[in-house]
């Protein structure tokens, strides 16, 4: 069959002497000017996860390691700093738990702490920056995780194992878009099970007539590829002998019957991928005209060419020296409108890969022993590579993982960028997920790995842009911006809901540790603010104050919730065959013992102590809003004292009661002045607080008297915390509310608003044990699936970095695999295996 095809490109073409280079067409001005606009305007990001291993436990940790790559040239050179990171339960369609990571040089590092009673089942990891919220969420990192409880039992049956093996759906993809009735025609094409996997088989092409055409039998992963050239009036079905000897028929798609048909060898020449154009036009005004072919990678234009639409066909020549990296190659046949008529994907291996060499101290080791392994990295002309990568050990005996499954080069350079088709001429979105064994087609060893790789092209399309939009100069609108840093924004107005000229925002973030920082910003002409560039972790409470122009506060805040993209539902059919039952169960029975143990270790632990008597004075709410400035100068005890009634402004309860303190004023409208303090600016008006929150004399005023437990008054040192702003002294108000149990932000306050946001996830740091001197601790059994992960690790200026950890007691085989990006962001991974006897 391949000798048919290749002497079939070697009739009636016309090649160079009928193939030109455009010389500044419009039509290409105007794709490139497209290409560069799009990317220009609306640069996108790429996410990839290393995770610990494939499949968890309800109660057990997911370990994580993030890699974020501009999506074009993959640097790492103005990506986003901060990551989000979803857990979703597939089966109830919503989002169990979110993480936000920093992210610093492209990486990041996170954990999930799975609960205990999460229900079994599949689960969906998403990461995203805010910005890639731009676009479509098929550009997510999307990977399903499986999560068993202890009392699992297997859902595959002898039927789902017997599906398994059966032809379901028989996919066809005429090579660049469409068949054409008296052309020569390749047709890629793919069977899959029930459960969406390829399945081989064997079976023959008929026409309408009866007659075998050609037999037809898959190559790989029920992937193959067969030549047909139709005649007019004649249809096509493949008939697939199935298990019981019977034969099932599946429509091959119908022909035009005039039409373009493009073919790609991108096999034979290792040094020019060529391109055949033919067409079977009969009408004079169908053959005027140019046709346009246009090759890039990544959005990156690499190649443009012409031919003329009155020759029969032609060929083109596409120098892999103008391929700028390894990766997917798109090349498109436009015709003189700006059409595109025939499209396909091609991979080019420019042996860009860093290598990445995992070696051990020893060939095996006994349990509990320590290993240590030499991590070298160097790119392709052997000279060493620094690289940020991460590293996980995992128990070969407990955690099987599928064969050839997704890393960071694979992700990066191709499942990234394409979407399955649905069948001719379908070059649309769908959710990425369709490539098995993607690691497969990038392996040494796989002597054919390359052919199936572009067997795998004839059936895929490019994901990241419609050249519709690219002609028509429409890019994106951005909506969401690259971060820096978290971010709080929100909006400013008039009571009257008309936007406040000139407002300035404070912000005030407490923390954990009862200290705050302070952040000031102005108000744009339609009332929205934003602070940018933040950096705080965990939940954090949030206060912002706005101030008119002349100082009022007679305004209205809201501060915008922190959104996460919708959870689209999406079926998951059940795998029966993805992991040997009897190794799942020993993994779930070795990690339920090492969970429960884990439970008696911590409670034993705690221990008892004999009835002591501890004297001292008990902090109390009040005490530890005061945490901020410690001890005030003046403190008048309002509620304890009762000393609200009789007074319309908390102000007025200073009045004689602490020395230096002057009020004046009348009504609503009060004033304090602290004698003995010199302002430089020649205000005399002290900072006023309330719980925490600067706010200004007004805001003192919207304070009910008989709400304020206590009120401090800070001189001199006593005020030094806050700086320049208390140079006139501090007036602190502490409400009956204003304790951690109650929710101060309920109550509105004008000027002034509060929330409580998530920010970085503190990473935690990996357990592993240390059996070199003996602790108490070591004397517990020890069978942990994960035995090592160790999210950073960097290679030295020689390429070289060093490893060590202990074994755990199980005899078994142990996998290690590491993966990363040098700064260059050239990727590589690698692996390694050895025994514990």
């Amino acid at each position: 069959m391949k000798t048919k095809f290749y002497i079939l490109l070697t009739v009636g073409l016309f090649t160079l002497s009928a193939f030109q280079w455009f010389d500044n067409g419009d039509l290409v001005n105007k794709i490139i000017a497209g290409l560069q606009k799009y990317h220009l305007e609306t640069p996108q990001e790429k996410v990839y996860i290393h995770f610990d291993k494939p499949y968890y436990m309800a109660g057990e940790s997911i370990w994580m390691k993030a890699y974020l790559l501009e999506a074009t040239t993959h640097n790492i050179d103005s990506v986003s700093k901060v990551l989000y990171i979803d857990l979703i339960s597939e089966k109830r369609g919503k989002l169990v738990v979110a993480r936000i990571l920093k992210c610093s040089d492209g990486t990041a590092k996170g954990d999930f702490m799975l609960p205990d009673t999460l229900s079994e089942g599949s689960y969906r990891i998403r990461a995203y920056t805010s910005y890639m919220r731009n676009f479509s969420e098929n550009y997510f990192f999307q990977k399903e995780i499986k999560i068993y409880q202890n009392q699992h039992k297997s859902q595959a049956s002898e039927a789902d194992l017997a599906k398994a093996l059966e032809v379901a759906d028989l996919q066809f993809f005429p090579e660049g878009g469409n068949l054409v009735n008296g052309l020569d025609c390749r047709v890629g094409f793919k069977a899959i099970n029930t459960f969406g996997k390829g399945v081989d088989f064997e079976g023959f092409i008929i026409d309408s007539n009866k007659d075998t055409v050609t037999a037809i039998s898959s190559q790989h992963l029920g992937m193959g590829i067969f030549n047909l050239s139709p005649e007019a009036g004649k249809s096509y079905v493949a008939k697939i002998k199935k298990a019981d000897g019977t034969y099932t028929g599946f429509p091959v798609p119908g022909a035009v019957d005039e039409g373009i048909v493009m073919l790609v060898d991108n096999i034979t020449n290792k040094d020019n991928i060529k391109v055949f154009v033919y067409n079977n036009f009969v009408k004079e005004e169908d053959k005027a005209g140019e046709l346009l072919i246009l090759a890039h990678q990544r959005g990156e234009a690499c190649f443009v060419g012409k031919g003329l639409m009155s020759k029969k066909s032609f060929v083109a020549s596409i120098p892999r020296a103008k391929i700028p990296g390894d990766g997917i190659v798109q090349i498109t046949l436009f015709d003189d409108k700006g059409l595109p008529r025939c499209e396909r994907l091609i991979f080019v291996n420019k042996n860009q890969k860093l290598n990445l060499k995992v070696s051990s101290d020893k060939e095996s080791y006994k349990t509990r022993e320590k290993t240590e392994l030499t991590i070298e990295a160097s790119d392709a002309e052997g000279k060493p590579v620094e690289g940020n990568f991460s590293l996980s050990v995992t128990d070969a005996g407990l955690v099987q993982g599928s064969p050839n499954p997704e890393d960071l080069y694979s992700y990066m350079q191709l499942s990234s960028d394409v979407s399955p088709l649905s069948g001719p001429n379908a070059y649309y979105e769908t959710l990425r997920g369709n490539i098995e064994q993607p690691s497969y087609y990038f392996k040494k060893e796989n002597t054919e790995a390359f052919r199936h790789l572009d067997l795998l092209m004839l059936t895929q399309g490019w994901r990241r842009f419609v050249w519709k939009d690219i002609i028509a100069g429409k890019t994106n609108r951005i909506n969401y911006f690259i971060e820096q840093g978290l971010s709080v924004t929100g909006t400013v107005l008039r009571p009257n809901g008309k936007v406040s000229d000139h407002a300035e925002l404070t912000l005030m973030l407490k923390k954990k540790d009862n200290t705050s920082d302070f952040f000031m910003t102005s108000a744009d002409s339609t009332g929205k603010f934003g602070f940018y560039g933040l950096d705080f972790s965990d939940t954090t409470t949030i206060f912002v104050q706005g101030t008119k122009e002349k100082g009022g506060r007679n305004l209205n805040l809201s501060i915008n919730p922190l959104t996460f993209p919708k959870v689209t539902l999406t079926k998951v059919p059940y795998n029966a065959v993805e992991f040997d039952a009897a190794q799942l169960e020993n993994f779930l029975k070795k990690t339920k013992e090492a969970l429960e143990l884990e439970k008696k270790l911590k409670l034993s632990k705690v221990q008892m102590l004999d009835e002591v008597v501890v004297k001292g004075k008990k902090e109390t709410p009040l005490d530890s809003r005061r945490t901020i400035y410690g001890r005030a100068s003046n403190t008048i005890e309002v509620a304890k004292d009762n000393l609200c009634g009789g007074v319309t402004n908390v102000l007025q309860i200073l009045q004689g009661r602490v020395a230096g303190v002057q009020v004046s004023g009348s009504g609503l409208d009060y004033s304090v002045t602290i004698r003995g303090i010199n302002s430089l600016s020649g205000s005399t008006e002290p900072l006023y607080l309330i719980d925490g929150i600067p706010v200004d004399a007004s805001g003192i005023a919207s304070v009910p008297p008989c709400d304020v437990e206590a009120i401090d008054v800070l001189k001199g040192a006593a005020a030094a915390i806050f700086g320049s702003r208390a140079s006139n002294g501090v007036i602190a108000i502490l409400t009956k509310r204003g304790n951690n149990n109650y929710n101060y932000s309920n109550d509105p306050v004008m000027g002034v608003t509060t929330q409580k946001r998530v920010g970085y996830d503190i990473p935690r740091e990996f357990y592993a044990p240390k059996y070199d001197v003996d602790r108490p601790e070591n004397t517990r059994p020890d069978f942990r699936s994960t035995i090592f992960w160790q999210p950073v690790v960097k290679t030295n200026k020689e390429g070289k970095a060093k490893v060590i950890y202990w074994n755990t007691d199980a005899g078994t085989m142990v996998d290690v695999k590491i993966e990363g990006f040098s700064s260059e962001g050239k990727i590589g991974t690698g692996t390694l295996k050895y025994q514990v006897k």
